[in-house]
């Protein structure tokens, strides 16, 4: 005896309207042989008690092949609801997984138990979790999003919140949980960069107005003597035109570092993309400072460039971090000095620290840019050494701030006053560290760790 093969499940409304078409054929089917016997019967061809048997015995036959053949109900068969109710609601769960992996921003869809059930990758990122399905309340610690999903739960209408990162780098969130079923779909639209292009621009003015206000006040006396008491004083002339050209290069540097500052806290926020050969950028700037060096009678000697290192950055932004920090060190050393620029590849965090910013036990030591916690991988050290007067070991914290200038006493030299903060938001957006040590009558040394590019 063989097996019969399973019968399909068809959901209940087919199922019974399949079952109740072969109602109809059976009857049609049972009645037509009736009807025949009795007319055999009628006209004497068979008997009445043989018609009456056959009659029963085709009834009693299409009954048997309808239950037999006949297609199973939902409605009758609990297994055959419960298959169909599980595959509708996988059906549904993998809609909602295609929907929030769809979404281009982080995206997440909690279910009826709290649990995250579905999340792209931009918001596992945001949240760090690699596990399947969490528990929210395991991988979210913002109350105000915790709150927001359980209002939207509790009144099914939209909630709309605001989250803010704090970090080295500070990120805005607008976010929506929004009921979707019987749970909640948590979207976010990172709106950071126009806040950070509004902070750029009131930032910009602010410090644009007040720093140019002392040059344009210069110029503008000068424009007037020039008019008045010496008009006809070709010596006082010239000096003043002298004054005044130095004047407008001032005020040219500095809005041009004020823009470059600007641009690059604009996207601060954004991990740099790409590699560079920071060896390779290092002997650029290096020739390209040459002339200034000269003309102070500095030497730029530089030691390990002989091979390409390369780290995860963005060549330009990089050669503005050496440019500044050559450049500072070229004008703070005295007359026929020499700056050192070191450079070294394939240190870790701690050694990598060590060697660009804890060589002297007697200076004083800053950490300006503090690296991630926990990063790994190969580092790449660069330090800038220069033999001027070294810096007092309570000036330090200041010197990334924005027109910081060290007391009088070290004597000032050309500058706005912008270079360290260039180099302190440059070094920040490549996830690096920057350090200085100096010591009075020795000199300082700043320097740069960066993460290597991984090969």
């Amino acid at each position: 005896m063989t097996d019969l093969p399973p019968r399909p499940v068809t959901p209940a409304s087919e199922s019974q309207q399949a079952n109740a078409m072969r109602v109809r054929d059976f009857q049609t089917l049972a009645g037509a042989g009736v009807v025949i016997l009795i007319i055999l019967a009628v006209i004497g061809q068979v008997g009445w008690i043989a018609a009456i048997a056959a009659g029963a015995a085709i009834v009693i036959f299409a009954a048997l092949v309808f239950h037999g053949t006949a297609l199973p109900s939902t409605a009758e068969d609990p297994d055959a609801a419960m298959l169909e109710a599980r595959r509708k609601a996988e059906q549904e769960k993998q809609f909602r997984v295609r929907l929030v992996e769809a979404l281009p921003e982080p995206a997440m869809y909690i279910d009826a138990q709290g649990k995250v059930e579905a999340a792209n990758a931009q918001a596992r990122k945001a949240f760090r979790f690699v596990v399947a399905e969490p528990q929210l309340t395991a991988v979210v610690r913002r109350p105000e999003l915790l709150d927001a999903v359980a209002a939207a739960r509790r009144t099914n209408q939209p909630q709309h919140f605001d989250i803010v990162e704090r970090d080295e780098t500070d990120r805005y969130l607008a976010c929506a949980a929004a009921p979707l079923g019987a749970g909640v779909l948590v979207s976010m639209h990172d709106f950071t960069d126009i806040k950070r292009a509004e902070f750029a621009r009131v930032d910009f003015l602010a410090n644009a107005s007040h720093e140019l206000r002392t040059p344009l006040t210069s110029l503008s006396g000068f424009i007037e003597t020039l008019r008045g008491p010496a008009r006809d004083d070709a010596e006082a002339r010239d000096r003043f035109l002298e004054i005044m050209q130095v004047q407008a290069d001032r005020m040219k540097r500095l809005i041009s570092d004020l823009l470059s500052l600007s641009r690059i806290e604009l996207v601060e926020h954004r991990l740099p993309e790409g590699e560079a050969d920071l060896a390779g950028v290092v002997k650029e700037v290096a020739a390209a400072l040459a002339p200034v060096a000269a003309d102070r009678g500095v030497t730029v000697r530089i030691t390990g460039a002989d091979q390409p290192i390369l780290v995860t950055g963005i060549r330009d932004d990089l050669a503005q971090v050496v440019q500044n920090l050559i450049d500072n060190a070229v004008k703070y050393s005295e007359d026929k000095g020499v700056v050192e620029v070191e450079l070294a590849a394939g240190l870790t965090g701690d050694a990598a620290s060590a060697s660009a910013g804890r060589r002297w036990e007697e200076a004083g030591h800053m950490s300006i840019v503090t690296g991630p916690g926990g990063a790994r991988g190969a580092r790449a050290m660069l330090r800038v050494t220069d033999a001027g007067p070294g810096i007092e070991r309570q000036y330090l914290p200041r010197l990334s701030e924005r027109f910081y200038r060290v007391d009088p006493g070290r004597g000032l030299r050309p500058g706005t006053g912008l270079g360290l903060a260039i180099v302190k938001h440059v070094v920040q957006r490549h996830r690096g560290e920057l350090l200085v040590e100096s010591e009075p009558g020795r000199g300082s040394a700043f320097g740069v760790v960066l993460p290597m590019a991984q090969g």
